[in-house]
């Protein structure tokens, strides 16, 4: 089992290797992504796992990779590259981030990237604009069984916006009830009852207005048993 680390590591350096931003790769194989991480180390618990009522994986810390603004998958190990299968032919982002046991973002300078690239055919609009407010979505995701369940974490990542009273906030809507936050923290949801639930995050600007943009508004279904 992973070790705890001695403290909660609040800085992370996270590179995408390949693919290149822009790049075309060819439309009959398997994309491989190859990143590198340092200083934060994967595969370690970080202190406070497990002691602060957040669902964790064993398996310690990680990276969040999140393929067209889709549910993320955890990757534990970067020495070799991830595997993420064929994609259609056209445009594509990969976004990736550096991610404590609990699968909180590491929210740091350098500890995210962001990558778009072509598969089979340099076609389509990036949904991602240089330098637009953008926001993500980390967690929750998939099921919460027993005490994992009691409070469940909305985490989030934020780039080209500052989140305050007077500036940018995230409308967080559980089960079509809406909270507004505006530090960029997780929030936690309290209390669920078993069965579905959904889960959905949105990017304000200052005057209240959503921001457009195809990643910002986010929506997913949960399962609390």
């Amino acid at each position: 089992m992973p070790q705890a680390n001695s403290a909660v590591s609040n800085h992370a350096v996270l590179t995408i290797v390949s693919p290149k931003d822009g790049e075309l790769l060819p439309a009959d194989r398997n994309v491989m992504l190859a990143m590198k991480v340092e200083q934060f180390e994967l595969g370690k618990l970080t202190e406070g796992s497990g002691q602060n009522g957040l669902a964790y994986s064993k398996d310690g810390q990680h990276v969040h990779v999140i393929v067209d603004n889709g549910p993320y998958i955890a990757v534990y190990d970067v020495s070799k590259p991830v595997d993420l299968g064929k994609l259609t032919p056209g445009i594509h982002t990969v976004e990736a981030f550096a991610s404590r046991s609990w699968h909180e973002s590491v929210k740091s300078p350098g500890a995210r990237k962001i990558i778009t690239f072509y598969v089979g055919e340099k076609k389509g609009e990036s949904p991602v604009a240089p330098g637009a407010p953008l926001l993500s979505f980390s967690r929750p995701k998939g099921e919460y069984v027993g005490d994992d369940a009691k409070m469940i974490m909305v985490d989030f990542y934020l780039t080209n916006a500052t989140l305050g009273p007077k500036d940018y906030k995230v409308r967080v809507t559980v089960d079509g009830k809406s909270s507004v936050v505006d530090e960029w923290q997780p929030y936690h949801v309290h209390g669920l009852a078993s069965g579905e639930h959904k889960v959905k995050i949105e990017l304000l600007d200052p005057a209240g207005k959503a921001v457009p943009g195809p990643y910002n508004a986010t929506e997913r279904t949960i399962v609390v048993k």
